[in-house]
């Protein structure tokens, strides 16, 4: 007998594209808009995420490509007058999305922000969704998410963040800004979602404690920057711009069921987790340049905690003594005896170019003349890249990505002279990763000699042990693997069907399953009715084990359904 569950109009939807939609082509969404779409104040030490940085937790990252240029303190006015929308416009191309949400910023009075409700801010909107549909590409209106502004009953005056007591009914603070967006959508024949709503619903129902939880509230003692705290009721933290991205997600697509087949469907009590066996962060330690320590110090170091790392090596480095620049490098027997313990060695080009400095075929040449020397000596072709010098454009990375599943674009600097590391600043950085739930890319090279070498190698042997003391949280792993989880977990569609004494789930994954070999895993709630379940795909028993009132096992993203009976 089945459960009665109602299933999103969502679900349904994405069900139905399932047999009537087949190979979707890749879109880009541009988002325009303040900071409560975009990060915030994260260099200033604590962690704020607009609603549109986390849409990629909810669409396909193999079909859909988001390019966030919301930018905090912006109105219509500034985003246009400081050359934003033009960068946009540039961009831009046949098929794309544009979603458009301001208000916060052109309520200000200052000269250079301010538009008219009816007016200014609506002639900015009108110009946004004109030249986007010239461009060929498609406009989607959003008025603003709600403050959390619970004034006292009775209370007059101007809002405030903190009141001395708060009351318990939810005030609006954006007026005629949330009414425009909607009028001009309605005018103009544009999809339009009414954010201002669907938070208010979001928060009344929270209610003024609860609440807090979604935005920039930030306690005493957690940040350096505010070792007093903070209370924003405007600015979403992590958690609330994944909330809210959401609910988004689930609107949009009512009213652009285009966007339909690229959702990633969400259910509370069984999804895919964020890093292998539900932890909370994930770091990988990367090595460039191929320096002989690496062997004689850094693997030994990593053996001792049982770690994996990445170890990016240029093949005429390692072949050609008048190339390494007097600087010992590990040989290729030794780079196989990391490779065989289960360390990645990765490609860094052949010779170390400014690849943009290069013709497109210099650049392929670059790379596959590393892979194949890579292979002839490890016995593994390279799954990852590594830009020499940090350098790229898209065509590179293009070329770079080809029959791999990813490639560094990203790096937290780790060492001495450049990096200035110590115990306590790599301290903060896991600190901050706990708290934002990433993942983070260690890039070092020296431990004693070369580029940003460390001034005591202990430093790192020590933030090593630290480290490992928290691996019930933190999964510490190579680029490769890392990256191969995250893309697939960032692609994986899950159809999942809830029965009285079981529950199905139907994973589909459009990548290569040749290179995306990882395992996911799979998060369930636990019932208290539950006392035993027992997990079967493609006709094998899976491992389960329980953690922090959840069940987690590892599965095939590119397998048969998985079949899961409780007792």
């Amino acid at each position: 007998m089945k459960y009665t569950f109602l299933i999103p109009a969502t679900f349904l939807l994405l069900i139905l594209s399932a047999f009537t939609t087949v190979d979707p082509q890749p879109i880009t969404i541009f988002t325009i808009g303040d900071s409560t779409m975009a990060d915030y104040n994260t260099q200033n030490g604590y962690q704020g995420r607009g609603w549109a940085q986390m849409l990629p937790c909810f669409l396909t990252e193999a079909n859909v490509k988001i390019e966030n240029h919301a930018s905090s303190g912006r109105s219509t006015l500034s985003f246009i007058n400081e050359g934003r929308w033009d960068k946009v416009l540039s961009r831009l191309k046949k098929g794309d999305y544009v979603f458009i949400q301001f208000g916060h910023n052109d309520e200000k009075t200052t000269k250079e922000l301010h538009t008219v409700p009816g007016g200014s801010f609506d002639e900015n909107l009108r110009k946004f969704i004109r030249e986007t549909r010239a461009k060929g590409a498609y406009p989607v209106l959003f008025n603003s998410i709600v403050r959390r502004n619970y004034p006292p009953s009775g209370y007059v005056g101007e809002r405030k963040d903190r009141y001395e007591t708060e009351g318990d009914i939810l005030v609006d603070t954006h007026g005629e800004y949330v009414v425009a967006p909607r009028r001009v959508a309605k005018e103009m024949n544009v999809p339009f979602v009414d954010m201002t709503r669907l938070t208010h619903d979001l928060v009344t129902q929270l209610g003024p404690e609860e609440s807090t939880k979604l935005y920039m509230w930030i306690p005493a003692g957690v940040y350096d920057a505010h070792p007093d705290g903070k209370i924003d009721n405007t600015h979403l933290n992590i958690y609330g711009g994944k909330v809210v991205a959401e609910i988004a997600v689930r609107e949009v697509v009512k009213v652009v069921p285009a966007l339909v087949p690229f959702v990633r469907y969400h259910d509370p009590d069984v999804y895919v987790a964020d890093y292998k066996d539900n932890k909370t962060c994930a770091v990988c330690y990367t090595f460039d340049d191929g320096l002989k320590e690496h062997y004689t110090l850094v693997f030994p170091e990593m053996e001792k905690v049982g770690f994996k790392g990445t170890f990016y090596v240029c093949g005429k480095i390692i072949e050609e003594k008048e190339a390494q620049q007097g600087k010992p490098r590990m040989t290729w027997k030794q780079m196989k005896e990391m490779s065989d313990n289960g360390h990645e060695i990765g490609n860094h080009s052949w010779s170390h170019p400014n690849l943009k400095n290069l013709s497109t075929e210099e650049v392929r040449t670059e790379i596959g003349k590393n892979d194949s020397i890579i292979l002839a000596n490890i016995g593994k072709k390279p799954l990852s890249f590594c830009y020499p010098g940090n350098s790229f454009n898209e065509e590179i990375i293009c070329m770079a990505s080809e029959g791999r599943v990813g490639t560094r674009t990203r790096q937290f600097g780790i060492g001495g002279e450049k990096s200035g590391s110590t115990v306590e600043s790599l301290d903060k950085w896991i600190k901050d990763l706990l708290i934002s739930g990433e993942w983070s890319i260690g890039m070092l090279h020296g431990m004693t000699y070369g580029y940003d070498a460390f001034s005591d190698s202990e430093i790192l042997w020590e933030h090593f042990r630290r480290v490992k003391k928290q691996e019930d949280k933190i999964w510490v792993d190579t680029f490769e693997k890392v990256s191969a989880y995250t893309k697939a977990r960032n692609n994986v569609q899950l159809d999942v069907a809830k029965y009285e004494s079981n529950i199905q789930i139907t994973p589909r994954l459009a990548l290569d399953s040749r290179l995306f070999t990882e395992p996911l895993t799979m998060v369930v709630k636990k019932n208290s009715n539950h006392t035993k379940i027992i997990v079967h795909q493609n006709g094998k028993e899976l491992k389960v084990k329980e953690k922090n009132n959840y069940l987690i096992f590892d599965f095939n993203p590119f397998g048969d359904t998985i079949d899961i009976k409780i007792h």
